[in-house]
């Protein structure tokens, strides 16, 4: 492993939107925490009320987010949050988890960090996530892909910049399935370590924690990238957090209660020709939880975690991240939970939403 006696190691784990980010920061966090070390986590969003955040502290990690735009944009408040974990909790690796729809990060992130703080941290191998499913659309492009060209171009130019790419998700694929996607990906991103596991399953993990604490970033040449289409692909999609309290008179089954929203969202998105790049929800009853996901409208809902037992209290986090106006996916959103939460008695408390588009990425630094 590096030598973290003078510096903190920074980690960044990138991906799309509905790469298994967070499970895999989890499980990799988890596997460091086995071996002796300490770990602090930075997350990040376009907005607020991340389930990310929430998700990972449950976990008893140490967490600060980055809100209200991504690193590079945000860039002085990313490296306080930095100095601010390495100086309190003193870590031996940090684990940064930028927006899902971010990229250019060797030249906005990584470059600015070494050339700004270089007696404080460690850059380690730029790792970026792939779903399995995102990158069949992207082999069969573009005549089966459900996002614009422009979001295919965001995907690819994440590709492009990794030190080691992470095929999530192997556990939803067959053998040959996983050596097919495997080669696509050594034969279009030439040079780039290319690694399977399946985070929900906890596979490949140890062999990923050893790349990337046992190597230096590359520091490769910064991305050849068209910011106008950039910012484009951030554009098609609506961003919606939403959090609020759900109060019964007699407990409830919360695990069905999620079921069922994500599923009638799913099938509204559907009918009327909407793709779901990620939607997740997660509940909170004192010290139980849920959390479950959806990373397309062919999805079946996808459970991290099943609460225990049914509650009637219980904070719930809603992160949208779709292909779809804003101002139809608030209402739609804020409405079937309104109608779900009613045929289940409970009472929908101290809602607050925020839905919008993601304006322009402007870094503050950027290194060519």
């Amino acid at each position: 492993m590096l030598n973290t006696t003078s510096k903190t190691n920074l980690v960044v784990i990138g991906g799309f939107l509905g790469s298994g980010k967070t499970t895999s920061i989890l499980n990799i966090a988890r596997y460091l925490v086995s071996q002796g070390k300490q770990i602090g986590i930075v997350t990040n969003d376009q907005g607020s009320q991340l389930v990310d955040t929430q998700f990972l502290a449950q976990a008893g990690l140490s967490v600060l987010e980055v809100t209200g735009g991504c690193f590079c944009c945000n860039f002085d408040q990313f490296a306080e949050k930095l100095n601010q974990l390495a100086t309190s909790q003193m870590p031996d690796y940090i684990l940064a988890e930028p927006v899902g729809s971010c990229t250019d990060l060797i030249a906005t992130i990584f470059k600015p960090l070494q050339t700004k703080y270089t007696q404080q941290f460690t850059l380690s191998p730029l790792s970026i996530l792939a779903d399995p499913k995102r990158v069949k659309k992207l082999m069969m492009e573009p005549e089966t892909s459900p996002f614009p060209d422009e979001i295919n171009y965001l995907f690819r130019k994440q590709l492009e910049e990794a030190d080691v790419i992470v095929l999530n998700k192997i556990d939803l694929l067959s053998e040959i399935e996983i050596e097919a996607i495997h080669s696509f990906l050594k034969n279009t991103f030439k040079g780039i370590a290319v690694i399977t596991t399946s985070a929900k399953n906890n596979v490949g993990i140890a062999e990923w924690a050893e790349i990337v604490t046992s190597r230096h970033a590359s520091l490769n040449p910064s991305l050849e990238i068209d910011y106008k289409t950039y910012a484009t692909a951030e554009a098609y999609l609506g961003w919606l957090n939403s959090s609020g309290l759900l109060e019964a008179s007699v407990p409830v089954d919360i695990n069905a209660l999620v079921y069922e929203l994500l599923e009638n969202l799913k099938a509204q998105l559907q009918v009327s020709h909407y793709e779901i790049a990620h939607l997740k929800i997660y509940g909170i009853a004192e010290s139980d939880w849920v959390k479950a996901s959806i990373t397309s409208v062919t999805d079946a809902v996808d459970f991290n975690r099943r609460m225990a037992q049914p509650a009637n209290h219980v904070k719930l986090i809603i992160n949208a991240r779709i292909h779809i106006e804003p101002e139809i996916l608030k209402p739609l959103v804020e409405e079937e939970l309104a109608a779900i939460a009613a045929k289940n008695d409970m009472d929908v408390k101290d809602l607050r939403t925020e839905c919008f588009k993601p304006g322009k990425p402007v870094p503050k630094y950027r290194i060519a």
